[in-house]
């Protein structure tokens, strides 16, 4: 087995908008690669830095300390700590009703096992009878009678029981236990892999609010330069009531955001087990993987060796065999041994021995059934060419999952690159438009182009970023390591 290598992590680059300032006492020691749980990739936040900051209205100031009160409560309401992808994983496996009711699946099917082995163990039996007759018969031999019998009669008995298991069942149990393990596994996996994307969508969640509360401030930003220049006389009030639209469009965008952020955090509290509007305060991640890919190939095989569905197919197989086997035994004789030992509490002159053992050896021999038995037969090669089909299945549906794992991986990586260069050149171009916009020289539109290409810049790249991880959990998946994976984080 060639496991795919413990990713050889890239940090994850941020380009630097040079319209949002920052001290350089709060910058520390940057360099060009920068974690994205200490940054938040793509930079950005901030308000821009301008000199005519001094004429902002009030209105800006209310509406911007509410939205900096609302991040600091929402942050609270969640709790101090955020919780750790491994955090969640290990809830969801604890608590996830799939994955419970799978547990109890396996349980029930290993009580089944034992009552099999338990049906080829020996039974002992014991039972007592008390018997009274309304008078016993007599026997006269000469002048005097005598009684045959007694009036009350006291037996016990002990009977131990042992049948001779011919007929394969404690196997099929066996292997249906087997089966109903790798269900189980499979279960797990599945619920992994639906965490770490329900966790992860709802760190996109926070990253599309960031971008979106970024939006609103440089559409805050351009309003209220359109304001000063009216004030001024040097632009129409029809680029004031623009510039307005555009901040309440942006308002609108902040407040979907918030509610998919909403939606995200129910979706993962659904699969915690845990009450839909408990807080959620998720970690994002540092580092983006950048696994050494094997050939395609190799993982197909890998998966074959450890998906459990491959596996619960095979083990289907030799189920159908035992069935077939089965079937041919039913025809063949059936041995029940049986021991037995009679006690008379009440000893006569007739029956004076107060203990009786007795064994008995049963042998069934099955002459004709009807055809019963060929009718199973057919019946369980049936089966078996039905295990092997979906055994074939099996292994095609994971090939394909492979597959489409691995291609959806590299597109995504292409992607990742592609929406790093987008947002360096949307971010020159509104640095551009930003400096035509207040020398005058540009209208208006120029600038709210430059702004909406910077906003879709940044939610394609946090796009990218959150497509690259779902997509390499997936490929994580396909091949049967995610459990490893994301079980010892």
């Amino acid at each position: 087995m060639i496991p795919i290598a413990n990713p050889n992590f890239i940090e994850t680059r941020a380009v630097e908008n040079p319209l949002l300032k920052v001290s350089p006492a709060s910058r520390g020691n940057r360099t060009g690669a920068v974690p994205l749980a200490k940054r938040g990739e793509p930079e950005g936040g901030g308000r821009f830095n301008n000199p005519a900051r001094g004429i902002v209205r009030n209105k800006e100031r209310v509406l911007a300390t509410l939205v900096s009160m609302s991040s600091v409560l929402c942050a609270w309401a969640q709790g101090g700590e955020p919780l750790t992808l491994q955090e969640a994983v290990a809830l969801a496996l604890r608590n996830n009703r799939a994955v419970q009711i799978s547990a109890r699946s396996v349980d029930k099917t290993r009580n089944a096992l034992r009552e099999a082995r338990s049906n080829a163990n020996f039974t002992i039996q014991g039972n007592a009878t008390y018997t009274r007759f309304d008078r016993v018969a007599e026997a006269r031999f000469g002048p005097q009678p005598v009684r045959i019998g007694n009036l009350e009669n006291r037996t016990a008995r002990i009977t131990l029981t042992q049948v001779v298991d011919i007929s394969g069942i404690i196997r099929a149990a066996d292997l249906t236990l087997t089966v109903s393990e790798l269900e189980f596994e499979r279960t797990r996996n599945d619920t992994i892999l639906q965490v770490v994307q329900a966790y992860q969508g709802v760190a996109r969640a926070d990253e599309f609010v960031r971008v979106a509360e970024e939006a609103l401030r440089n559409a805050q930003e351009r309003l209220r330069i359109i304001r000063a220049q009216v004030d001024a006389g040097v632009a129409a009030q029809f680029d004031l009531l623009r510039a307005e639209t555009a901040v309440a469009q942006a308002e609108q965008a902040v407040l979907n955001a918030r509610n998919q952020r909403e939606l995200a955090a129910a979706a993962l509290n659904n699969l915690l087990g845990r009450d839909l509007g408990a807080p959620v305060q998720v970690a994002k991640p540092e580092r983006l993987p950048e696994p050494e890919l094997p050939p395609l190939e190799t993982l197909t095989q890998q998966a074959y060796q450890n998906r459990p569905e491959l596996i619960a197919a095979q083990r289907g197989i030799q189920l159908a065999q035992v069935g077939i086997e089965g079937a041919r035994r039913s025809l063949l004789p059936n041995i029940v041994l049986t021991g037995q030992a009679d006690f008379n509490l009440n000893t006569s002159a007739f029956n004076p021995r107060r203990e009786t053992y007795t064994g008995v050896a049963v042998l069934s021999v099955p002459i004709w059934d009807g055809g019963v038995a060929r009718a199973r037969e057919a019946q369980a090669r049936d089966d078996l060419e039905i295990a092997q089909l979906r055994l074939k299945q099996a292994q095609e549906g994971v090939a394909l999952e492979v597959r489409q794992a691995y291609l959806t991986l590299q597109d995504a990586q292409k992607r990742l690159e592609v929406a790093r260069k987008g947002l360096e050149q949307a971010t020159e171009a509104l640095r551009l438009a930003r400096v035509r916009f207040e020398a005058g020289v540009s209208p208006q539109l120029e600038i709210s182009d430059a702004e909406l290409a910077f906003t879709q810049a940044q939610t394609s790249l946090v796009n990218a970023q959150f497509d690259y991880l779902d997509a390499y959990a997936a490929l994580l998946r396909a091949i049967g390591a995610i459990d490893e994976q994301y079980t010892r984080l």
